[in-house]
């Protein structure tokens, strides 16, 4: 018979996980590991200074931010912008910044939605990235499938994984 003695230090522990719903993104710097889940022609932007182990994860779902405003998650030219300033304001690096992108899939032919909606989603996050000279590290993009990222903070590891199972590292 196997019987267990329990005590706090011998228990597993789950690591650190927060969701970043849809519009919305996070910042972390403690090791957490950032998940966004359901990316269809939404695109998660990923950025994330090594040195420093701060990171962030924008789940976005339109890609440009309109004059009068609006939520930085959820268009990914603000998403962008946005998390650089607050990676910087807590010890990351600018110039150390990279960035992965996750998503942009055009699964849904939906009359409200125009054609092609993941693509310029994604197409906005790049300019973006390009414009502030923010390098980028991967990407798992386009396609019918959708995703689910999840990003640890620690080690800076972005793993995707889709519906049917498939699975990869960027």
């Amino acid at each position: 018979m196997k019987t267990f003695e329990s005590a706090a230090a011998d228990a597993p522990t789950a690591p650190d996980r927060l969701l970043v719903g849809v519009s919305d993104y996070v910042v972390a710097e403690d090791g957490e590991t950032l998940v966004a889940y359901g990316l269809g022609a939404c695109v998660a932007v990923a950025l994330y200074d090594p040195e420093a182990g701060v990171g962030a994860l924008a789940h976005t779902m339109l890609p440009h931010q309109p004059a009068e405003g609006g939520s930085p998650g959820k268009y990914a030219d603000e998403a962008v912008r946005t998390m650089l300033r607050e990676l910087v304001a807590r010890g990351g690096d600018y110039e150390a910044a990279e960035a992965w992108l996750v998503g942009g899939a055009e699964i849904f032919a939906l009359p409200d939605i125009a054609d092609g909606a993941g693509e310029r989603n994604v197409a906005a996050a790049r300019e973006q990235l390009a414009a502030l000279d923010v390098a980028l590290a991967g990407m798992a993009v386009g396609g019918s499938r959708g995703r689910t990222v999840e990003f640890d903070t620690a080690t800076g590891e972005v793993r995707v994984s889709t519906a049917d199972g498939h699975e990869e590292v960027l």
